[in-house]
């Protein structure tokens, strides 16, 4: 009886580390940010969906613009990979490089076309996804074709 209990704890244990990095990594809902850049500040909006595509609408002195493109999350560490850009007046894509801080916060620093930005800012959570997040953004990425069944 001993014993069994024994591996039983074990398993649990096993399984508590496996599950708690997928938990952890939900990265899906709506965020926001503020930072600083070589031509000022800029803020905007992300939302991220459950497979991990992201989609930013934003805003500097500027102009306003839009980026699409997707996240790479592991052992605390997150890269959002903008793959693709809008905007008026020419806009060197973004690249993210985000240390978890908490479920709702992430600390980061960005690399575009012109280099580093030593600048770190803050990217917080303001929503979970909402239950149909169909229609969100549409208008800043292009739509994703469903999979055929």
């Amino acid at each position: 009886m001993k014993r069994q209990i024994a591996v039983l704890a074990v398993l649990l244990v096993a399984l508590a580390t496996m599950v708690e990095p997928a938990v952890a990594q939900d990265l899906s809902g709506e965020w926001k940010f503020k930072r600083r850049a070589r031509e000022g500040w800029h803020t905007g909006t992300l939302v991220i969906d459950k497979d991990g595509q992201v989609r930013q609408r934003g805003s500097n002195p500027f102009q306003d613009y839009s980026q699409c493109g997707h996240i790479v999350a592991a052992d605390g560490k997150v890269e959002i990979v903008f793959t693709s850009v809008k905007s008026k007046h020419g806009y060197s894509i973004d690249h993210f490089y985000c240390t978890v801080q908490s479920e709702s916060t992430l600390s980061c620093f960005n690399i575009d076309g012109i280099g580093k930005e030593d600048d770190l800012f803050r990217i917080e959570r303001i929503g979970r996804m909402p239950a149909s997040p169909d229609g969100r953004m549409d208008d800043v990425c292009p739509a994703r074709e469903r999979p055929q069944v």
